[in-house]
């Protein structure tokens, strides 16, 4: 799971949990159904009208500017519009954000849309995603270039105080590490995060999100070396730390 760390104008860090590809390329594949009945609607008002017999320029024209700049600008214009959502954003709960605080302007909104030439059509999807999988904060090249993001309205998964608090109860559990109450509860939160993570999805990156945690804690703990097992490490400690500080 990717976070985006947007830092704002008072110098506040907003963590962001970032989209997805399949996120996104569901929400693009929504997009372009819209786009298509789009077009299928207006294109079948602009032939009942008759206007191809009448005057054939004149059709033309119209199709351009209804059918075809629609379609065209359809991110762009949807995106100023509705803050960084489009309608398959909007379905899949995720939004572009400027990566200082602030709105995306209509220009970043258009750098970045310049730039699906070649993260999407130019090469089918390959570069976009390309970019999107191993750029830190899930960017593909537009968003690079204009210093945006795609986040998750709402992370995938949430947890509070009160869901560590109700894992253990101190008579259950004697403390293994009596110096777990340096640890606060974000970093508590992130290490059950972490857990979670690898129980449901247990691929290189989660499992080595693990070894680091644990790495870390151990440091933090003057640990002369990191447990082998680092997930029970890990299980002890976030229960430590809540017999010890509850």
């Amino acid at each position: 799971m990717k976070t985006v760390d947007v830092v704002t104008s008072h110098n506040i860090s907003i963590d962001y949990e970032a989209a997805s590809v399949v996120n996104r390329g569901i929400a693009l594949f929504l997009d372009l159904l819209i786009m298509f009945v789009y077009m299928i609607i207006t294109s079948i008002i602009l032939e009942t009208m008759g206007l191809g017999w009448r005057s054939y320029e004149l059709y033309v024209i119209l199709s351009y500017i209804i059918v075809g700049l629609p379609i065209m600008f359809y991110s762009v214009i949807f995106e100023f519009l509705l803050k960084g959502q489009t309608p398959g954003k909007m379905a899949m709960g995720i939004r572009v954000v400027n990566l200082n605080g602030e709105n995306a302007s209509l220009g970043d909104y258009t750098l970045r849309w310049s730039f699906k030439i070649i993260d999407l059509w130019f090469s089918a999807g390959a570069i976009g995603a390309l970019f999107i999988s191993t750029t830190e904060k899930g960017q593909r090249l537009g968003d690079v270039l204009a210093q945006t993001a795609v986040v998750r309205n709402k992370p995938e998964q949430i947890y509070s105080i009160r869901d560590i608090l109700n894992i253990k109860d101190r008579s259950k559990h004697e403390p293994t590490y009596l110096n777990a109450h340096k640890f606060t509860d974000e970093d508590m939160i992130l290490i059950k995060n972490a857990i979670t993570r690898v129980k449901k999805y247990p691929n290189e990156p989660h499992k080595q999100l693990v070894r680091d945690l644990a790495a870390k804690a151990a440091e933090l703990l003057n640990l002369e070396e990191v447990p082998k097992k680092k997930l029970t490490f890990l299980k002890t400690l976030l229960q430590d730390y809540i017999v010890l500080t509850r």
